[in-house]
C-alpha cells in the first residue's frame, strides 16, 4: 500500500493506493496548530469527517489521527509499503525521486530559503511519517524536476554569470508533477506517442504556470526562480517589472517585508478586483457563475476593476500559450487542468479566443492527479 503525503503548513492531505496503484482513500486534516481542527475523508465514496475541537498540535498528530480513522475502514497502517512525499523544490541537487535518508534531509532544508511557503511544510509531513512509521521508506517526488531538461538559454537569467554559478540563481519552475501528469494522460486519450506530441499545459488555479512539453520533455515554463514569476495569479502578481519593487521600498519606504507581502499576497485578481476567488471575480463583473451564491454589491468602478481582472489573467495565459506553441513549431494539444482551467469553461474559452494557433490543437480538460503521479514514481523507484 503507497501511503502519498501532500503537507502544507497547516494541513495535511493524502490518498491511499493500493498495489496496483488503485485508489482506497484520501483526504485532508486542516486547520493544523489551530483549534477546531477536522478531518474529511473519502473511503470507496463515502465521505466521512472527524472534528477536533481541542485542535491538532502537528503534523505528527494529524498523521496519528489519519491512520486512527482509515483502521476503523479496514486500512491499516501496518500494510503501508512506502510513504510517498509531493516536495516542491529541490534544486539543482534531486532531479529524479529520491528515497529520503537523513543526508537528504540535511540537503532539502538548505532549500527551505527558495519555497519558504511550502517546503518547510513538506519537511514536516516527513518528519511525522519517519517518526511514526520508521522502518517505513519515504520517496521524495519534486515539483522542480520535470524541468530538468529545460535548455539553459531557458533557465539561466542575463544577470552576472556568478549568481547563477555560485548562488544558483535560475529559473526552476513549478506544478511539475501536475504538468506532467496531464501531458502524459493527455497522450494517452490523444492515442499518440507522449514523446512524438507538442503539448502546452496550462495548470490554472490559485496558482497558475504554463509548461511547454516537446516530444516529452520539459521545455519551458512560466514559473521561474520561486513560484512568484509568470502568470497572474489569485494573490500574486506574476511577471511585472523588476524596478518595481525597488521603486516600491524607495518611494513608499516599504521594508522587504512589505513588498514580499504585497507582491505574494495582495497582488494578482486580489490587487486589481479586490477578490481572490475567481468566482467572486465573475459574479462581481457580472458574468453567469452557475451554483455559486453572490450577494455583494458592486459600484460601477468594482464591476470595470473585476471584469479587468479577468481579462489580465486570461491575457496573461494566452499570451504564454502563444508563445510556447511558436517555439515549440506549432501544439498539438493545449491542456488545462487545476480548479479555474477545469472548471471554468468561460475562462479556457476566453484563453483560447485571445490566441490564434495555427493547426487547429486539439484543446482538452485533463484533471491532474498529482497523487497518483507521485504514487507512480513511489513504486517505480522501490522496484530497483
Amino acid at each position: 500500500m503507497y501511503f502519498i503525503i501532500n503537507s502544507g503548513s497547516s494541513s495535511l492531505k493524502f490518498k491511499v493506493f493500493g498495489p496496483k496503484l488503485e485508489e482506497k482513500a484520501s483526504g485532508i486534516v486542516e486547520r493544523i496548530g489551530l483549534a477546531d481542527s477536522f478531518l474529511k475523508y473519502a473511503v470507496g465514496g463515502a465521505e466521512k469527517r472527524r472534528d477536533f475541537s481541542q485542535g491538532v498540535d502537528d503534523h505528527k498528530e494529524a498523521l496519528r489521527h489519519v491512520f486512527a480513522a482509515l483502521a476503523d475502514v479496514g486500512i491499516n497502517a501496518a500494510e503501508v509499503s512506502a510513504f510517498g512525499h509531493r516536495v516542491v523544490h529541490g534544486g539543482e541537487d534531486f532531479t529524479e525521486p529520491t528515497v529520503i535518508t537523513a543526508a537528504v534531509l540535511k540537503k532539502l532544508q538548505g532549500y527551505n530559503r527558495l519555497a519558504p511557503l511550502h517546503n518547510p511544510a513538506n519537511l514536516m509531513g516527513i518528519d511525522a511519517c519517519r517518526q511514526i512509521l520508521p522502518k517505513a521508506p519515504n520517496v521524495a517526488v519534486f515539483d522542480t524536476a520535470f524541468y530538468k531538461t529545460l535548455p539553459d538559454f531557458a533557465f539561466v537569467y542575463a544577470l552576472p554569470w556568478e549568481y547563477y554559478k555560485k548562488h544558483k540563481i535560475r529559473k526552476y519552475g513549478f506544478h511539475g508533477i501536475s504538468h506532467r501528469f496531464v501531458a502524459e494522460e493527455a497522450a494517452r486519450r490523444l492515442g499518440k506517442p507522449f514523446g512524438k506530441l507538442r503539448i502546452v499545459s496550462c495548470h490554472l488555479g490559485s496558482g497558475s504556470s504554463v509548461t511547454a512539453v516537446k516530444f516529452g520533455k520539459a521545455v519551458d515554463t512560466t514559473m521561474g526562480f520561486t513560484p512568484l514569476e509568470g502568470l497572474t495569479m489569485s494573490t500574486r502578481c506574476g511577471d511585472i517589472d523588476p524596478a518595481i519593487p525597488l521603486y516600491l521600498m524607495r518611494t513608499f519606504k516599504m521594508s522587504e517585508a512589505e513588498v514580499d507581502d504585497v507582491l505574494n499576497k495582495k497582488s494578482g485578481l486580489l490587487g486589481v478586483s479586490g477578490y481572490k476567488d475567481l468566482r467572486e471575480v465573475m459574479a462581481a463583473a457580472g458574468i453567469p457563475t452557475p451554483g455559486f451564491v453572490f450577494k455583494k454589491k458592486v459600484s460601477a468602478e468594482g464591476k470595470y476593476r473585476a471584469r479587468l481582472a479577468i481579462e489580465i489573467f486570461c491575457y496573461d495565459a494566452a499570451r504564454y500559450v502563444g508563445q510556447f506553441a511558436a517555439i515549440m513549431g506549432g501544439a498539438d494539444a493545449v491542456v488545462f487542468t487545476a480548479g479555474i482551467g477545469e472548471r471554468s469553461e468561460y475562462i479556457r474559452k476566453k484563453v483560447m479566443v485571445m490566441v490564434s494557433l495555427p493547426g487547429r490543437p486539439k484543446v482538452m480538460v485533463v484533471p491532474t492527479n498529482e497523487e497518483l503521479m507521485i504514487a507512480r514514481e513511489t513504486k517505480k523507484i522501490l522496484a530497483r
